[in-house]
């Protein structure tokens, strides 16, 4: 496990798939993830499948589940996916799931714990995301993260009956590692 001030990320089991199908087949949550269809149960019985099987290099990606440090309630999920070796890079992507949840700092110390498995563990270079323009809120949390505003896809993204634009932000190892020495932990046990 890894931990943060607030949260800690675990690997995903099997039997997280009831909690992860109720908060994932929320539109209030869908619909600041470009994504607002919902999944079936045999669709996400297979993708946590292969979420619990994953490694990093050898499947470009890694899914951890976010929980709350204190009482192990589960969050949310986060990830690092198409992580590319060759470019020591990969993109970013989080889902705290119930509104309830969010605007507590769960989400910034998660993206923070991911961003550190990143630079420390993995020993990538640079993380990006990409996040509707309108999800302010997420922006401010990557901000204090350690990302930082890279540029705007205009109406790149057609969600809830309109297009919308979409933010990419980015961070680099130098950069966590002025704010976070390399070694040190985010959070502890």
């Amino acid at each position: 496990m890894y931990y943060g001030e607030k949260v800690h990320l675990r690997a995903l089991e099997m039997e997280d798939l009831d909690t992860v199908l109720s908060g994932w087949n929320n539109l209030d949550l869908r619909r600041h993830l470009v994504t607002p269809l919902p999944v079936s149960r045999p669709a996400e019985r297979q993708w946590l499948e292969r979420a619990t099987m994953m490694h990093p290099f050898r499947d470009g990606g890694i899914v951890l589940a976010i929980e709350d440090k204190d009482s192990s309630e589960f969050l949310g999920t986060t990830s690092l996916m198409g992580i590319a070796k060759q470019h020591s890079r990969a993109e970013f992507g989080i889902a705290i799931h119930r509104e309830s949840d969010r605007e507590r700092g769960y989400g910034t110390d998660a993206t923070r714990v991911m961003l550190w498995v990143a630079f420390n563990i993995l020993g990538l270079n640079s993380v990006h995301l990409r996040t509707l323009a309108r999800n302010e809120r997420a922006q401010r949390a990557y901000e204090k993260a350690g990302f930082r505003f890279v540029g705007r896809y205009r109406d790149a993204a057609f969600v809830m009956g309109e297009f919308q634009d979409v933010v990419t932000m980015d961070c680099l190892k130098r950069d966590f590692f002025e704010t976070l020495p390399p070694g040190k932990p985010v959070g502890t046990t």
